[in-house]
């Protein structure tokens, strides 16, 4: 009786144990682990227009709770309280950090998720700055509790920290020029300047720290340090890689590239026009004058029709977008004196701040070409204006004043006429009639030059138009080749040298400018198809099995697809899908044969073979210099085209030194 008893009592106790257990087992599943992130690390982390936390980190997060089971609660604040929260035991880990020694100290740290540099970006109106040491000068925006800070420190002790809560603060001060130096790390930084546009009004720099982003936790968390890096195991190299994928920065073009086209014509056309009726104005004055002197009508009248062709095939080469900034200045000094009779000696000059700068002068000594003319010592009116014996005037600086009575030739009368887009001056006309004419200007004359100089303001403000667009576009493709290199180990370098190779050869072979140009942007980013291969595949140790190269061989392709979401870079994507293609058709992706291959295809093929011939890689080591040569004469006329690789071999023999 008391056996069975003491038995029913033993069965309730284990009952509630295992009651217990159960309790404490559903109490642990539902743990939740509380880590820190930085509210403002785009495109890692930070918050959007609807005020949500979204981001590279974040989707990561989502990710690893779903392979782990673990609820995790991200809380977003800035960087320097999120390490405060850690170091606090308020939450369990911190996401998005450096490993520095001094970190290290107490702290534990995940396996490295994501390579990061750090880099010095700079106004692009700054001298060129190569170091930390460089930029002693100027005030530098950094965030609080950056690592940058540390790292700056130990290298240059001279550097004037402005310190910001986030890194959006940071460039919305460079942005109003509050800074015009800050360090940053690239992929937020590119988010931001791109965000801003400002990516060509600041030059990324030199990296002065590559790191890894980590996750971290305090070292007698060994538990949660454990289950994190657990986790993280589970998260795939193609899983991370499609992540950066969907969050990489991208500027949208909104104009379309045959419309801008028609734009640019019609407005040049328009201009054409108005310049032909300027001088249609300036040709009927000089035909009455013809008509009431009959004897010299006939000489007149070809002299004009002279001078009109001149002008007209002036206006013609000022319209083309091709001509250099210096000629297109000139040819405009040359048509503002064939416009009057009256001056025969003139000068251009550009407004640089609350200065000016004799760029081009006809008539007077070219050693006045480059003189710089301070406040003080010249005349800069907001509206057109004669005036008489502009070399009898005082100047500031008595060694320009003596340079121009020495240089000059003797004046009786200047026009100078302003040249203006949108009421901001960018420069002046000089136009002086000489000391021995009997000629003087009048208000008609003013008003003609000034026309003629708000045309040719039209023309220069769509240079510049031109020219800023061209820069954004050279950017967009350095980050793309940038977001290469962090990719594939073995791209590292590689676009330059072979970029380097196959100017060389166009160059050689007298090519138009626009085609080497072409050549250039392909040969630099040629390899973009390559993101899309496996990151494992890409930096594997071996030589590749025949469905490894086979899959390797779709990056032409993919390259192609890539750019060609871009107007301006369709051609370039034609001579990047063909550049592995063989002269004897046994090339990819299409199979095409001699001259079937486009030229500046065969040129690209070259100079990439040649670079990985002589590059090192972790299968084979790099030829020497004249085992390239002579691999590159034993398949000439097989995959080479023949006659450019007889040109590119004398170029390298002629570079190395190597005698015929």
């Amino acid at each position: 009786m008391i056996h069975k008893k003491y038995k029913e009592k033993y069965k309730k106790i284990i009952f509630l144990l295992l009651l217990i257990l159960f309790v404490l087992s559903i109490s642990y599943s539902k743990e939740i682990l509380n880590i820190a992130i930085d509210r403002d690390y785009p495109p890692f982390s930070y918050i959007d227009e609807k005020g949500n936390l979204v981001g590279i980190s974040v989707d990561f997060w989502k990710i690893w709770s779903n392979k782990t089971g673990i609820e995790v609660k991200l809380i977003p604040e800035d960087w320097k309280r999120a390490q405060k929260l850690l170091m606090e035991e308020k939450v369990v880990a911190i996401d998005s950090i450096f490993k520095t020694p001094e970190r290290e100290k107490y702290l534990i740290f995940s396996k490295p998720i994501f390579k990061i540099n750090s880099n010095i970006y700079y106004a692009s109106y700054l001298p060129k700055i190569k170091s930390l040491n460089d930029i002693s000068p100027y005030l530098v925006g950094v965030k609080e509790g950056d690592s940058s800070i540390e790292i700056a420190k130990s290298i240059n002790l001279n550097i004037r920290f402005k310190f910001y809560k986030n890194y959006s603060d940071i460039v919305i001060s460079a942005m109003k020029k509050e800074i015009n130096v800050f360090l940053m790390d690239d992929i937020p930084a590119q988010y931001y300047l791109i965000k801003y546009d400002l990516i060509y009004k600041f030059i990324q720099g030199p990296t002065f720290y590559t790191n890894y982003l980590h996750i971290a936790t305090l070292r007698k968390n060994e538990k949660i340090f454990t289950i994190i890096n657990e986790g993280i195991s589970k998260i795939s190299q193609e899983e991370i890689n499609q992540l950066i994928k969907r969050y990489m920065p991208e500027r949208e073009i909104h104009i379309e590239y045959i419309s801008r086209i028609i734009l640019y014509i019609l407005i040049i056309a328009l201009f054409i026009f108005l310049l032909l009726l300027i001088y249609n104005r300036s040709l009927s004055r000089r035909v009455k004058i013809a008509v009431s002197e009959l004897s010299k009508a006939q000489v007149t009248l070809k002299d004009e029709v002279e001078k009109f062709w001149y002008f007209f095939r002036g206006i013609t080469e000022i319209s083309s977008l091709t001509i250099h900034e210096e000629d297109f200045l000139y040819k405009a000094l040359d048509l503002a004196l064939k416009i009057l009779s009256k001056p025969e000696y003139g000068s251009i000059f550009l407004k640089e701040k609350d200065s000016i700068k004799l760029i081009k002068t006809i008539g007077h000594d070219k050693n006045l070409e480059g003189l710089i003319f301070n406040k003080g010592d010249y005349i800069g009116p907001d509206k057109s204006i004669i005036v008489k014996d502009i070399l009898s005037i005082e100047r500031k600086s008595k060694d320009l004043y003596m340079k121009l009575k020495t240089l000059s030739k003797p004046i009786k009368e200047s026009a100078i006429v302003p040249l203006k887009w949108y009421e901001n001056i960018w420069g002046y006309f000089c136009l002086d009639i000489p000391k021995e004419s009997n000629k003087f200007y009048d208000e008609g004359d003013l008003k003609l030059l000034e026309q003629f100089a708000n045309t040719i303001s039209v023309f220069y403000a769509i240079r510049n138009y031109i020219k800023e667009r061209e820069t954004y576009l050279s950017k967009l493709i350095i980050i793309l080749v940038k977001a290469l290199e962090y990719y594939d180990i073995y791209t590292q370098g590689h676009s330059e040298k072979v970029t380097k190779y196959a100017i060389k050869l166009a160059e050689r072979l007298n090519l138009p400018t626009d085609k080497i140009k072409k050549i250039y942007w392909s040969a630099y980013v040629h390899d973009i198809g390559k993101i899309f291969i496996p990151q494992t595949l890409l930096n594997k140790p071996s030589k590749f099995s025949d469905d490894e190269y086979n899959f390797v061989k779709i990056h032409p392709i993919k390259s192609e697809e890539l750019l060609s979401e871009v107007e301006e870079f369709k051609d370039i994507a034609k001579i990047i899908r063909h550049h592995h293609e063989r002269w004897d058709g046994k090339g990819y992706p299409d199979g095409l044969s001699g001259e079937d291959i486009p030229l500046e295809s065969r040129i690209l093929a070259i100079a990439d073979a040649f670079e990985a011939m002589t590059s090192d890689r972790s299968y084979k080591k790099a030829l020497t210099i004249d085992e390239a040569i002579e691999e590159i004469k034993r398949c000439a006329g097989t995959q080479f085209d023949p006659k450019l690789a007889d040109i590119f071999i004398e170029i390298i023999k002629e570079e190395s030194g190597i005698s015929k």
